[in-house]
């Protein structure tokens, strides 16, 4: 893959990374993040680090591929480079993205890189599946997805006391795999997950994971070392046991399954949200009015199959197929060996926002609201179009250096508008603007100085005015923009005429040529037009004169004949 140069003013340790080249100003990331870590300045988009959940939806939602999920690869291959053992942790997600046949020889294929030992995450989850009920109480929320539980530390920490303290899956496969293969053991963990990144970081969980890949990284790896899994064997995973169930984990409700617990539409107690709308949704409600047993929260869309770090080939229903039809394949196994002294506890606080809107006063946010014109309430359109959900909203992330003013598209399109006019109105040069029947619009002074007219005229034709023929054939559609010099009023003008692309408008412009020096190009102009109207003025005359010719010719004739039958009438008369 191609060098990519990203925004040096992020936080090395940024998870989402922006390269500015790629950033179109389009405030799309800025809609889709849920908790607003977009900051926006200098025309683009760049992820304030202490306050991404890491998500990855902004990766995801940038058309232009601005948004980048900090890569593992180099640092994954030199390890395995230096001779160490390293083993991988392979999600449960992965069959969505090796599927049938493939998913077979995905651990052979991950052993030609050089890891020695490949085991699956699912391992992991079923073992924190089983210290979870350990703990489970009413109110209990599960801890598996890592940015939920990013979510509630920062953005409603009043929840942090309903999460049961008891690591992901991926966390827990790594302790397990220490205590079975030893301290001195790599583990890197692949997966379609951007939050793993950080979560290896968290401090409980330093030295349980040393690096994070998605899958996107793994399918650039296989391509860079030709690996082609049509030519590797059938192997099976390393330390595979009966953990079938607990393959459903990146599927909505994965966890409940494996916990035994019945989620289905009919038990309201149960509950496993997908999805940032959802997630959010939750937690809206006090803890107090908390009437849930328990929760399985996951943040990306359809689970964890939803996952930024997925190849973009397949939706998240090819995925859960996918996923569905490897578990059934599975035939069940003996219960792995899960030591029995692994400690699967974690820890969680609370991580204030460094920068809240609650922070900014409401005088502050109303003194910005009435310098970007929105004083009058009935000026605050809340369209979203900026990426926040109100204009009180946007107005307080301006406040707190998250947002320009400029982010608002309407209020900039009315400024524009605006400014316009005022060229238009001050301009020198005349302007008239006439509707597809060429009746007139709108005019400026110059326009109404030129030709002694007032406002009056708006609505006649222009005809009214000056002569149609520019605009007659604009509508004609032989040309877009028709120029030509032109006299009236003993004024001679140079007039250019365009015409809108659905023909439903037409603009001239009009420049005294009275008063000044005309140059070549002018005086070629007026000359060829000169000559022009020469020729149709002759061609007309002499047209006129052949038809006159043969009128008289004929009606000469026909006397001629009537004559001479009056003659002959007479004389036989005597």
């Amino acid at each position: 893959m191609a060098e990519v140069f990203t925004d040096p003013a992020e936080q090395d340790d940024n998870v989402i990374k922006t390269n500015p080249a790629n950033c179109m100003d389009c405030y799309r990331c800025v809609r889709a993040c849920p908790v607003k870590a977009i900051r926006v300045t200098g025309g683009y988009a760049r992820v304030e680090a202490e306050l991404c959940i890491q998500c990855g939806r902004c990766v995801r939602e940038c058309p232009q591929h601005a948004k980048l999920i900090a890569g593992s690869l180099a640092e994954v291959k030199a390890m395995i480079a230096s001779g160490e053992r390293v083993a991988a942790s392979v999600a449960p997600s992965f069959p969505a993205v090796f599927p049938d046949w493939r998913s077979t020889r995905l651990p052979s294929a991950l052993r030609r890189l050089g890891f020695c030992y490949v085991g699956e995450t699912a391992e992991g989850a079923e073992a924190i599946s089983r210290e979870s009920l350990k703990h489970l109480e009413d109110g209990s929320i599960f801890t598996a997805c890592p940015v939920v539980v990013r979510y509630i530390e920062q953005e409603h920490p009043e929840f942090i006391d309903r999460l049961i303290r008891v690591a992901s899956p991926m966390i827990g496969h790594a302790r397990i795999l220490r205590k079975r293969l030893g301290d001195d053991i790599r583990i890197v963990f692949i997966g379609p997950c951007a939050a793993k990144k950080q979560e290896i970081k968290r401090f409980e969980n330093n030295g349980n994971v040393d690096a994070a890949l998605t899958f996107s990284e793994l399918c650039e790896w296989f391509e860079e070392a030709g690996i082609d899994l049509r030519h590797c064997p059938e192997t099976p995973f390393d330390g595979e046991g009966g953990y079938d169930v607990a393959r459903l984990f990146p599927l909505e409700g994965g966890m409940l399954k494996t916990c035994g617990i019945s989620a289905d539409a009919a038990i309201d107690d149960i509950i496993h949200p997908c999805g940032p709308h959802a997630v959010r949704e939750l937690f809206h409600s006090p803890p107090s009015a908390w009437s849930f047993r328990a929760a399985e929260p996951l943040f990306c869309d359809g689970g964890c199959i939803g996952g930024p770090g997925f190849p973009n080939d397949t939706n998240i229903y090819q995925r859960r197929r996918q996923v569905l039809s490897y578990v059934r394949k599975k035939q069940l196994g003996k219960p792995s060996s899960i030591p029995d002294d692994v400690d699967l506890e974690v820890f969680f606080e609370h991580k204030k926002r460094s920068l809240s809107i609650d922070d900014v006063s409401e005088t502050e946010i109303e003194c910005i609201l009435a310098a970007t014109g929105k004083a009058d309430k009935s000026q605050r359109l809340n369209c979203g179009a900026c990426g926040y959900n109100s204009c009180r909203e946007k107005a307080a992330a301006v406040a707190l250096g998250m947002a320009e003013a400029s982010m608002c598209i309407p209020q900039m399109r009315r400024l524009a508008e605006r400014k316009i006019d005022q060229i238009i109105e001050l301009s020198p040069t005349g302007v008239v603007v006439l509707d597809e029947d060429l009746h007139i619009v709108q005019m400026n002074p110059a326009f109404r100085e030129m030709f002694l007219c007032t406002d009056r005229v708006i609505g006649r034709e222009i005809s009214y005015l000056i002569s149609p023929i520019s605009y007659e054939k604009a509508a004609e559609g032989a040309e877009d923009a028709v120029e030509a010099v032109r006299s009236k009023y003993g004024k001679r003008y140079q007039e250019i005429v365009y015409r809108s692309e659905d023909r439903k408008q037409y603009i001239g412009f009009y420049m005294n040529l009275s008063k000044i020096k005309l140059d070549g190009s002018q005086m070629n102009l007026i000359r060829q037009q000169t000559i022009d109207q020469a020729k149709t003025l002759l061609n007309h005359q002499v047209e006129f004169a052949q038809n006159m010719a043969q009128y008289l010719g004929e009606s000469t004739a026909e006397s001629e004949a009537l004559l001479k039958r009056m003659i002959d009438f007479y004389e036989e008369k005597e």
